[in-house]
């Protein structure tokens, strides 16, 4: 989840052998197949293979695959999972810290009565918050919770407290969890490259968020994973995203202006370098198809199913609103890490509207607050392009709209167009 924007005012060989009649039987068989074939292939509108050389993938039979139809033209869509390279695992995970929170503006006191509020009897709080983990700076209280105290709350408890304590600052991963909607969490935990123990690990500190599970200690759970190897299978299997990888079919009969009159409008989307292998595939007997990421702008379609890499210098935030307001950009423009200039540049640039329908709306996921937790770029049916969190362990990705919904189930969704002059 990014940084709070507050909205306040708006993978042998065989061999056969025959003798003289089976040799003529068989050459029937051929024959009689490669005419069934040649029907299939040539009656009709035949279907077209999904994603096929163009895009690399497997073959219409997967039963992920999907067809929508629509201004847009006709997409082929199919669910993939993104894994963060092992290469790229950062070191907060090899090398895990010792877990901190930190309350800004609270004494002791006060964060007792916090913690007895949220989930905590009071002997707990006070035996949570024993002067060993204490300890005051100015005007607030670092608390060193230890994998005791962490290990000993209970899933409604954990829930409890750590959904008080979300959005606050206290820690970064209470802020921005690992988030597992639906069945998700049971695929990391089959993982065959998990350790038993590490899974059992894991489930301890696993806790609920409406239809999702999730996950806040990660310095307690990498701090308990004995060796380097196993905290970087670790690493992986948590990192899994599911994304949707899409293709746009170019048939015989398909009217490449109207693509183009909804996907190059956009800006830095120079539709006229496109339409050649448009026209190619169109002149083909049936059709092939163009892989979504041609038909992006050079700042997503860069990013686009890649994880971070960010230097130790580097000081830019790489959160949603960072990347939904860079979408068209050729160069990102950093100032889009400030909340109050992202603010600003929408209420200079967007109008609120009922439901997207262009490419290149823009949804915001506000809590009741009035601040935007989260943002996308809208592209077509029920897709967008977004990133979650601000952390190295997300992906660029394009997902569904539900999908994306169900990480952030307390939100809710407003959309935004952009002026034209």
């Amino acid at each position: 989840m990014a940084k709070p924007i507050r909205n306040n005012e708006l993978d042998s060989g065989n061999c056969f052998r025959f003798n003289l009649a089976g040799l003529i039987v068989f050459s029937l068989c051929l024959m009689g197949g490669a005419a069934l074939i040649s029907a299939k292939i040539f009656t009709g509108h035949s279907k077209i293979p999904a994603f096929d050389d163009n895009t690399g993938a497997p073959d219409g039979r997967d039963k992920d695959i999907t067809d929508h139809v629509g201004p847009w033209g006709e997409l082929l869509t199919q669910n993939i999972r993104l894994e963060r390279p092992a290469e790229l695992i950062p070191k907060e995970i090899t090398n895990p810290g010792t877990e901190t929170w930190v309350f800004r503006g609270l004494n002791v006191v006060q964060v007792k009565s916090l913690f007895a509020a949220n989930g905590l009897t009071r002997d707990e709080a006070e035996k949570a918050l024993s002067p060993d983990r204490v300890i005051p700076q100015g005007n607030d209280t670092v608390f060193k919770p230890g994998d005791d105290f962490v290990f000993s709350l209970s899933p409604d408890k954990r829930q409890k407290l750590y959904g008080a304590l979300y959005g606050k600052g206290v820690n970064t991963y209470l802020d921005y969890p690992y988030i597992f909607p639906k069945e998700s969490i049971e695929s990391v935990y089959a993982d065959p490259r998990l350790n038993p123990d590490d899974v059992a690990l894991l489930k301890k500190l696993v806790y609920a968020n409406h239809n999702a599970m999730q996950l806040s200690d990660n310095e307690v759970l990498f701090g308990n994973i004995p060796t380097v190897s196993r905290r970087v299978a670790m690493g992986q299997a948590l990192s899994r995203q599911s994304a949707v990888l899409v293709g746009l079919c170019i048939r015989p009969d398909t009217d490449i202006d109207k693509i183009a009159s909804y996907w190059g409008r956009m800006a830095n989307v120079h539709f006229d370098d496109i339409r050649p292998i448009m026209q190619a595939l169109k002149e083909l007997p049936n059709g092939g198809r163009v892989n979504l990421m041609f038909l992006l702008p050079p700042f997503a379609r860069e990013h686009l199913y890649t994880f971070p890499v960010q230097g130790a210098d580097d000081k830019t935030t790489m959160d949603c609103h960072w990347s939904t307001f860079n979408f068209s950009s050729v160069e990102p423009d950093n100032r889009f890490n400030d909340p109050d200039y992202a603010v600003q540049y929408i209420k200079n640039n967007y109008y609120q509207i009922d439901a997207p329908g262009i490419y290149g709306d823009v949804i915001l996921l506000i809590n009741d607050k009035q601040e935007i937790k989260h943002s996308a770029v809208y592209l077509a049916d029920d897709l967008v392009f977004t990133k979650y969190g601000d952390n190295n362990s997300q992906p660029w990705m394009i997902v569904r709209i539900s999908d994306m919904q169900e990480q952030y189930p307390t939100l809710k969704p407003f959309y935004f167009r952009q002026k034209t002059d």
